[in-house]
């Protein structure tokens, strides 16, 4: 590793440690092997990170931070149609973006998958993020979605239909973990992002109008790759 600053030599650090914990576990993967990955010493390691739990933190953290997509979803007022860029967002991001990054997004993925079989830790990172950044505006424009009269009576208002809606989109990522898609009719993204989001929509509770109106044809196109190239950008039917 050439000369660095400290902020460059850090995410170097961040960037070589992922696949490995993705692979290995937290528990299995050792500064050893980090450092030889980084190409830096043990040393070096320990003066960026105070422990490898430190480490650990930090590749979440750099899921989340500088994200310019999420901060314009967030700062969305709440409505029905925010309520569908938030379903629509979170389903493109698991049956598309995920996929089609195997060497950046999908070994976070597999970490968090990883962190289930051992003690949880990055998870429960995971979890008690969304639930504090997430969770709440999603809620918000679920109740913006009821007073509009969007949303059939007997639809629940409450986090557990976030938490519903987000754990049917993740599984769209798990079929995609191993080299080939588990489900292949589900691996053609255009059609499962607009299939995923028509029925999280009508599962959250919003009348069949809505539903209609929201639900998106996305930019999302198969490459002459393997895995599908995407854009974050969508739009909606007109």
């Amino acid at each position: 590793m050439g000369r660095l600053d400290n902020s460059a030599r850090r995410a170097a650090i961040i960037d070589a440690a992922l696949p490995l914990f993705a692979r290995k576990g937290f528990a299995a993967t050792t500064t050893k092997e980090i450092a030889q990955a980084a190409g830096v010493s043990e040393a070096l390691i320990f003066k960026h990170f105070p422990s490898k739990a430190a480490l650990y933190e930090a590749i979440f953290r750099s899921c989340v931070d500088g994200d310019e997509d999420l901060a314009k979803l967030l700062a969305m007022p709440p409505s029905t149609e925010t309520l569908a860029a938030y379903v629509q967002a979170m389903v493109s991001c698991y049956a598309c973006e995920l996929p089609s990054e195997r060497d950046t997004m999908l070994p976070r993925f597999r970490l968090y998958f990883m962190s289930l079989l051992e003690d949880g830790e990055f998870a429960h990172m995971v979890r008690r993020w969304m639930s504090e950044h997430i969770a709440p505006p999603f809620v918000a424009s679920l109740r913006a979605a009821r007073d509009a009269g969007d949303l059939i009576p007997s639809a629940p208002v409450t986090e557990n239909a976030f938490w519903l809606a987000e754990m049917l989109g993740s599984t769209l990522a798990t079929i995609h973990l191993p080299p080939t898609p588990l489900v292949p009719s589900l691996a053609e993204p255009r059609r499962t992002i607009r299939d995923a989001v028509a029925f999280i929509l009508r599962g959250l509770g919003l009348r069949e109008e809505a539903v209609a109106l929201y639900t998106p044809l996305l930019h999302c196109t198969q490459s002459t790759e393997p895995e599908p190239t995407c854009s974050r950008e969508a739009d909606r039917d007109e």
